[in-house]
């Protein structure tokens, strides 16, 4: 009887401890590329806690375009320009809302990306005429609805991956938008995620820049 309740809570303790790692943020890097129908558009995040950095990289020259540091606690967002070595206080623009009613459906489609297993969710808004596939990684991505809640970003990915509910801790490994009939419209996917410490420096205004002031 002894051993058996050792062993049981040893199953307890490692339950625990898998359960924990399960639940514990995501911290580290996310590379990601958008595709609106005309332009690409190619995206970092790096994620520590309650801050984020997020990099749009010009990839012909591979440089720096333009930067924003987010708090998620403050909700505050500081935006930079690597040309200019400047930054400034960028205000939350208005939260943009579909114009019908999006009809959610979660699937029994998976498949792998990136390392996570992804499940299919499909959003439609028959007024607007969008249709978006989602390829959800759940888990540990807690950041995301709070960013995106605090960007208020115009384009469809964003605006109807905030439709969904339950999405809390997600993250789109790939999505791909249509209209009713099927035909492409855009696409976005993750193409690098690392998980690992993010030293705090990387949310810190650069030395050198100076405040833009309007």
């Amino acid at each position: 009887m002894k051993k058996l309740l050792t062993l049981s809570a040893a199953a307890l303790l490692f339950a625990g401890a898998a359960f924990g790692q399960k639940a514990a943020a995501f911290e580290g890097q996310i590379d990601f590329w958008s595709f609106n129908g005309v332009d690409t558009s190619y995206y970092t995040y790096y994620v520590k806690g309650n801050h984020i950095k997020m990099v749009n990289t010009d990839p012909k020259s591979n440089n720096e375009e333009g930067i924003y540091l987010i708090d998620l606690t403050t909700k505050k967002t500081t935006a930079l320009s690597p040309i200019r070595h400047v930054y400034f206080d960028q205000p939350s623009p208005a939260a943009v809302k579909p114009a019908g009613t999006p009809k959610v459906t979660k699937t029994a489609n998976t498949k792998t990306i990136q390392g996570y297993k992804c499940t299919e969710y499909i959003v439609e808004d028959a007024e607007e005429g969008v249709k978006i596939h989602y390829w959800m990684a759940a888990g540990h991505f807690n950041f995301l609805m709070d960013l995106l809640n605090i960007l208020n970003r115009k384009d469809k990915f964003s605006e109807y991956l905030l439709a969904i509910p339950g999405a809390s801790g997600m993250f789109p490994m790939l999505a791909e938008q249509t209209d009713m009939s099927g035909a492409s419209k855009g696409s976005m996917q993750a193409t690098k995620v690392s998980s690992g410490t993010v030293v705090d420096g990387t949310f810190s205004i650069p030395a050198g820049y100076k405040e833009f002031k309007k």
